[in-house]
């Protein structure tokens, strides 16, 4: 499988990935300005994934469907993270968490797959400064 594929997939299942914890933890949120943030960040990733599917399609890739067993562990740390707190620090803590491993994963693929065509990396790369935005707009919810 080419490159482009490659790194279009990481971008796929990682705003996928994204979309459905921001999905799970509007239903675990109170507060409207944290629910607003949320739903950008829903948005945001949204977009990501559909841009991304595109340039898989185009590419001549397709998106891998994520297993049940991986949405059950993901639904099951999410569930497990806010069983005891569901304040916005939490929720928070746990947003910046996420975001923090998709730009890790995100920078890993394009150092990896650097021989990926500039569609695909740049929507890698905005990836990345979009993962960056959501960190800092969610450090205006921690507090002790």
């Amino acid at each position: 499988m080419n490159e482009t594929v490659q790194l279009l997939q990481d971008v796929v299942r990682n705003a996928r990935t994204g979309q459905d914890s921001v999905e799970h933890l509007m239903k675990k949120v109170d507060d409207q300005r944290m629910r607003d943030e949320l739903i950008r960040e829903k948005e945001d990733y949204a977009v990501t994934r559909r841009e991304s599917e595109q340039a898989l399609t185009d590419a001549g890739g397709r998106a891998e469907p994520v297993g049940p067993l991986a949405k059950a562990g993901m639904w099951m740390g999410l569930e497990m993270e806010t069983a005891t707190d569901r304040s916005d620090a939490h929720i928070a803590e746990i947003v910046i968490q996420g975001a923090t491993m998709g730009v890790i994963e995100m920078t890993k693929a394009l150092n990896t797959y650097d021989t990926a065509d500039d569609r695909a990396r740049s929507l890698a790369s905005q990836f990345v400064v979009q993962q960056n935005e959501t960190i800092d707009r969610q450090k205006a919810f921690l507090q002790n």
